[in-house]
């Protein structure tokens, strides 16, 4: 054991555990997450070359790594996930090995500096196995090209120089290149080389470390220097946030808008270095269900006998050392302040911001930095006991925000696969050139509508395409108070091209949209029919003002039903309620009134009954056109609990002589007195 531990494979170990133990325990349930099912459908219809060229006009190394990953592991998503694992676990690495090239006799404190890095929780889209490999990638290479300059700076011999300096340029390109804001980490470079250069002249003034500094650095400015003239003069770069002269013109545009930039730059610097630790473990764990909660924390507690094995093995003297080490401790808060200012400073020059929500990445990369800070301040918390138990509050909020955050997208997921393999059992065929507007339970998309139209189009228009931009048969509508105000007042309709990377085509238009709902998690999707809709009480706002304009007729009924993939879908859904209410709805809109109240009965013999009553609604319509009184009795009981149901069940009932089908003289009389008084 004592070999294990004296070795510097016993930090790999450790690292590689408390890794596993926080991102691999939920990954054999994760499928496709938001974004990647914008470029998974491209893969589908287009191949390879649809992601290659997704990223070729704003950040064009991308495409190959997908194609790469791609012609791996096709549409599993499980290898990408494990992928994603690996990179972490690599650039966790890198950074332990840069922190023990600056700080060399810190064998703890490196660490434990490198674990925060690599469980940093700010960064919240790691569960999207697919888009965002480059970025956690690109962050890996950050570290190591850093350390492959320090080992340059070091060498003695023109050879290893030589080679070293070469890894570096390497490195440093293909981490630029596939996250071009992280230039700002190159201010990390820098102070690196300077630290270096520092100790090797320890009572030197700072005037006659600037020479050699110079000439030690000058070779590494090559990474930014050639880098940025690339990007800016040979690049052929369609996004307009990229462009700096569109960004410094805008900033410079106004006193006002220099100020905002630099609240802004604070508020992300707060973010990186501070806030990362607190915020996402708010937003992400409590919100989970009992189960997931304790299974995290059991994981948690794995993680701290982790941790304590790694306070009791690597090293207790140099502890005392650092109490009595105040040059160190400062090293880390200036280098730790300087490098993620270094690292928000071009996001915020691109007139963004670095927050948690849909735009978690900016983070990733000043995170390097935003770690030497934070251990700055833990390490200058005195006892050592109250700063062991700090450190272990960190990793262990670290760990449970990427519980909960896995917690959160597993859930999503099923949410989303159970609810389109509902919608397979309810249409068998959707009419290409429809707007789909779609709720699910709990899952806040806004503006991602491509986790509507990618599962949708993955199920109804698989067919190979084999062109750019990529055609979407069926486009979605947002979720957002403009996109309501269109669908009700029915009055736009627009063919759209993606104006920044020209990947996808959809013509959206408001005047023929199929609203589909899912009222809970526990409710049956609901195919919304203007003549006769299965409103719910828990159905939001926007269903209830927008139900009117839902073209069912867009159902095609007499179509094959489609296979649904297993990738991304999850398994077959057990035939319980939801497959007689859906069976149900699909006859009701072919008019076979016979076969719903056969279904009917099957589904009541075999004690089926709905989480929502408002389900209840199709077989009361079958039973009421077929005058089975008593079944009519029977269920007006149930659906009469709810006085909202009650109510449409007057309305839909008495719509049906309406649209063609009108109740005996006996049974109009009856539902009226039941429903309608």
């Amino acid at each position: 054991m004592k070999r294990l531990t004296q070795s510097r494979w016993f930090e790999i170990l450790l690292l590689a555990l408390i890794a596993g133990l926080t991102y691999l325990p939920r990954i054999g349930e994760m499928g496709y997450y938001r974004d990647d099912w914008y470029f998974l459908y491209g893969a589908l219809v287009s191949g390879a070359r649809a992601l290659i060229e997704v990223p070729l006009h704003t950040r064009p190394i991308r495409g190959p790594l997908y194609a790469l990953y791609f012609s791996w592991f096709g549409f599993n998503p499980l290898p990408y996930h494990i992928v994603m694992y690996l990179t972490r676990l690599l650039g966790g690495i890198g950074a332990w090995w840069l922190f023990n090239l600056i700080w060399e006799k810190k064998r703890s404190s490196n660490f434990f500096m490198a674990l925060l890095f690599m469980l940093f929780p700010g960064f919240l889209w790691w569960v999207a196995g697919f888009e965002f490999q480059p970025y956690v990638l690109s962050v890996g290479l950050q570290a190591f090209s850093i350390a492959f300059t320090l080992k340059a700076v070091s060498a003695d011999a023109m050879p290893g120089r030589l080679g070293w300096t070469v890894a570096a340029l390497l490195s440093g390109w293909a981490y630029l290149a596939l996250v071009e804001y992280a230039i700002g980490m190159e201010a990390l470079r820098l102070m690196a080389v300077y630290l270096y250069l520092r100790r090797q002249m320890p009572q030197e003034p700072l005037t006659a470390v600037a020479a050699p500094l110079l000439k030690r650095y000058v070779p590494h400015l090559l990474i930014p220097g050639v880098f940025l003239f690339w990007y800016q003069f040979l690049f052929d770069n369609w996004r307009k946030a990229q462009d700096a002269g569109t960004q410094l013109s805008a900033l410079l545009s106004s006193p006002t808008t220099m100020l905002w930039h630099l609240i802004e730059l604070a508020r992300s610097w707060l973010n990186v270095a501070l806030f990362a630790w607190v915020v996402p473990f708010y937003q992400n764990f409590y919100n989970n269900r009992l189960r997931d909660i304790l299974t995290s924390l059991a994981f948690a507690a794995l993680i701290l006998v982790l941790i304590a094995l790694a306070n009791r093995y690597l090293g207790s003297e140099e502890e005392d050392a650092n109490g009595k080490d105040g040059t160190w401790r400062r090293e880390l808060l200036w280098v730790g302040f300087l490098g993620t200012l270094g690292g928000v400073l071009p996001v915020v020059l691109a007139n963004r911001v670095v927050t948690f929500e849909r735009i978690s990445q900016y983070t990733l990369p000043a995170s390097l930095a935003g770690v030497v800070f934070l251990s700055g301040l833990l390490y200058s918390v005195f006892p050592k006991t109250l700063r062991s138990a700090l450190l272990a509050g960190l990793i262990g909020l670290a760990a449970l925000s990427h519980h909960g955050l896995a917690a959160q997208a597993v859930t999503e997921e099923q949410i989303i696969g159970g609810f389109w393999r509902q919608v397979v059992w309810r249409a068998p065929g959707i009419r290409s050139g429809t707007t789909l507007v779609a709720y699910y339970p709990n899952v806040h998309y806004a503006d991602g509508n491509d986790v509507v139209w990618g599962p949708a189009n993955f199920i109804y228009y698989p067919n190979w395409q084999g062109h750019m931009p990529v055609d979407i048969p069926l486009p979605a509508s947002r979720l957002e108070p403009d996109s309501l105000l269109q669908i009700i007042n029915g009055n736009k309709s627009f063919e759209q091209t993606d104006l920044v990377i020209k990947f996808v085509h959809t013509e959206t238009n408001y005047k023929n949209q199929l609203i589909l709902s899912q009222p809970s998690p526990t409710a049956c999707v609901h195919v919304l029919d203007p003549r006769w809709p299965d409103l719910s009480v828990n159905d939001p706002p926007f269903v209830h003002a927008a139900y009117r304009h839902s073209k069912v007729e867009n159902v095609v009924t007499d179509a094959d039903f489609p296979a649904v993939p297993l990738y991304g879908f999850g398994s077959e859904l057990p035939r319980g309620w939801c497959y007689y209410y859906q069976k149900a709805d699909l006859a009701r809109q072919q008019g076979n009134w016979e076969e719903v109240a056969r279904l009917g009965d099957e589904a009541q013999k075999s004690n089926l009954t709905p989480n929502d009553l408002v389900e209840w609604m199709p077989f009361l319509q079958a039973y009421a056109y077929l005058g089975d009184q008593q079944q009519v009795k029977g269920l007006s009981t149930r659906i009469s609990e709810e006085s909202f149901y009650r109510q449409l069940a007057c309305q839909n009932l008495n719509a049906m002589t309406e649209h063609g089908y009108p109740l005996a003289p006996e049974m109009q009389t009856y539902i009226d007195e039941l429903f309608c008084q």
